[in-house]
């Protein structure tokens, strides 16, 4: 999250950042190392004394993880490092998510290693309840909580693929300049490329997932040909059920993918050595109910597809004016609203998934699984944590509700009421969303379309569509303000300018020397069309030349601090010799 939110809205500088200040502000990240290092030191202290540490190693531990999130802010915040991802990869998009994604894995891979080894020591302390010292050849080694470690791993493999995935696309979509200004100028654009792209991460997915987690088809037997027998009774694919190693330390299922395409069962170690053959079925009809009810592409559609059809319209409300407190606050009820909707969405799927395996195999497989892990681990519904955070309902109400499934007609028939209600529902909430955030698209497209024809290159098309606009809203009133002002530059430098091919040969290099010219005889505030211009159509432009035009940028919003910060950054890199006379006074 701190690394898509800097890169969204960031506010750095081009050519702020220096060798020198990313170095600085990158050492912050061995923090997290260091404290979770630290942690693993004051556990080996106390098995070894028996002796408490200065400082209690579990809060060393959480310091370490919430230290992660810190370096990374500090590095972006300090350390500019935004700045230099761009002047890096000026543009390839892949090369930028990587470059975004490097410093996150640097400090969080190593951090985890540590934390892992600090949370296996402690396990041995809770373990020797005893008062006489540890010897340190007893202690777990790496050997030990690697099974851990490698589970832990998973997880930032997992995130890999799709954010390498994510700049991928965008450098095929970038190749096609309509298609992709037509994304990142217009909302039904950058919608529509959204869920086309979290289908594509779907669908991969699962594929991806046998990798980061290394999944295995192994399984121990007689239950391993049980499973793929019931699975196939069931309907669903005995090659997609695979077993999740975790060094036994995790008793759950779970069905991976939102879509059928690749979707795969995964169930545990730990689970499958510890529930029996018949009760391990129960388990597998339930995460396949989970499958037949369509519970993840619902999730999908509800989570993703949903917000992000209401999220265009939200620009009609100007948020941009709002407090930025009020703001905070409105988007904390938002987020709480929607969380509260979805876990409470997530329950009921909990108890249709458990009815659908009371359907196949009756009430008693899946409770008696439900009961023996229940027995062996504390309950998250139990506590304030589970209460609050979640998505499985209390233990004795599913055993309840699949009991009275089983048992009671007038109850069944009226689950199965709620179910089909539950549907209609969601099929009214998507159709709403749709709607509204059609409506929008089209009331907005007058004035996309004057932004989508420019910066294709389409210049006479442009100028059409401006003219076809009969009012400007609020909203829309500097952007077309700015566009208005660049597009008459554009079109004395290229008339008849109707696509990209054609605005690049007639812009380059003449937009940049008429901005020159503009900025000596008038300042900068008249100079930035033209800037803007050269921007655009220069395949990549130097650190110093988007430096200028942001310097003009500032001057013509006259934000004048901001004017001089740039006047400096740009004698820092080095002032053309043609534009000596404008910055010799800074």
């Amino acid at each position: 999250m701190v690394v898509v939110a800097h890169r969204e809205m960031g506010g750095t500088l081009s050519g702020e950042s220096t060798v020198a200040g990313v170095l600085w502000a990158a050492t912050l990240l061995l923090a997290p190392v260091l404290l979770a290092a630290l942690s693993r030191r004051f556990a080996v202290y106390s098995l070894v004394s028996t002796r408490k540490p200065l400082v209690p190693p579990r809060a060393l531990l959480r310091l370490s993880a919430l230290a992660t999130p810190l370096a990374l802010h500090g590095l972006f915040e300090f350390g500019a490092y935004n700045d230099c991802i761009d002047r890096l990869a000026p543009s390839s998009h892949t090369l930028r998510v990587l470059l975004a994604i490097a410093p996150l894995y640097l400090a969080e891979l190593p951090r985890s290693a540590m934390a892992t080894m600090a949370e296996g020591l402690l396990e041995a302390r809770y373990d020797a309840r005893d008062t006489h010292p540890v010897s340190p050849s007893l202690l777990p080694g790496w050997r030990d909580i690697w099974p851990a470690f490698r589970l832990r791993l998973g997880w930032p493999v997992l995130a890999f693929l799709p954010a390498v995935l994510l700049g991928g696309c965008l450098d095929v979509l970038q190749l096609h300049r309509p298609s992709y200004v037509l994304v990142f100028v217009t909302s039904s654009g950058m919608t529509v490329a959204t869920v086309a792209f979290l289908i594509l991460a779907a669908v991969v997915l699962p594929f991806w997932f046998r990798v980061a987690f290394g999944v295995s088809r192994a399984m121990p037997e007689p239950v391993g040909t049980t499973l793929r027998a019931t699975a196939q009774l069931l309907g669903f694919s005995p090659k997609r059920v695979f077993m999740l190693p975790t060094g036994m330390r995790s008793m759950n299922a779970m069905m991976v993918g939102p879509l059928p395409v690749g979707r795969l069962l995964c169930l545990t170690d730990g689970l499958l050595s510890t529930l029996d053959s018949r009760s391990l079925t129960g388990v597998l009809a339930h995460e396949v109910g989970h499958a037949r009810m369509g519970h993840p592409g619902l999730l999908m559609l509800l989570a993703v597809v949903v917000p992000l059809m209401l999220l265009s319209p939200l620009r009609l409300l100007d948020v941009e004016k709002i407090d930025v407190t009020l703001q905070a606050a409105g988007m904390l009820v938002i987020v709480l609203v929607v969380w509260l909707s979805l876990r409470t969405l997530a329950r009921r799927f909990e108890h249709e998934a458990d009815v659908s395996s009371v359907k196949d195999l009756g009430a008693e497989p899946c409770s008696r699984a439900l009961l023996t892990v229940s027995s062996m681990t504390a309950p998250q519904s139990r506590t304030l944590r589970g209460r609050l955070l979640s998505l499985h309902p209390d233990e004795q109400l599913r055993l309840t509700v699949m009991r009275r499934y089983e048992m009671e007609p007038a109850f069944r028939e009226q689950f199965d009421r709620q179910t089909r209600r539950l549907r209609r529902l969601i099929a009214v909430v998507l159709l709403g969303a749709v709607t509204f955030g059609g409506w929008f698209w089209q009331a907005d497209w007058q004035y996309e379309r004057v932004l989508s024809r420019f910066y294709s290159g389409d210049l006479v098309g442009a100028q059409q569509a401006m003219s076809e606009i009969d009012e400007r809203p609020p909203r829309w009133q500097d952007a077309l303000e700015h566009i208005d002002e660049e597009l008459l530059a554009g079109l004395q430098l290229a008339p008849e300018a109707r696509d990209w091919a054609a605005i690049e040969a007639q812009l380059i290099p003449s937009a940049w020397e008429r901005g020159e010219r503009v900025l000596l005889a008038e300042g900068p505030a008249a100079a930035r069309p033209w800037f803007s211009l050269a921007i655009y159509a220069m395949p990549v432009p130097t650190t110093t030349e988007y430096a200028i035009h942001d310097y003009c940028r500032a001057a013509a919003d006259n934000d004048s601090e901001l004017t001089n910060r740039l006047a400096h950054i740009i004698k820092r890199l080095g002032v053309p010799a043609s534009l000596e006379p404008v910055f010799r006074d800074y």
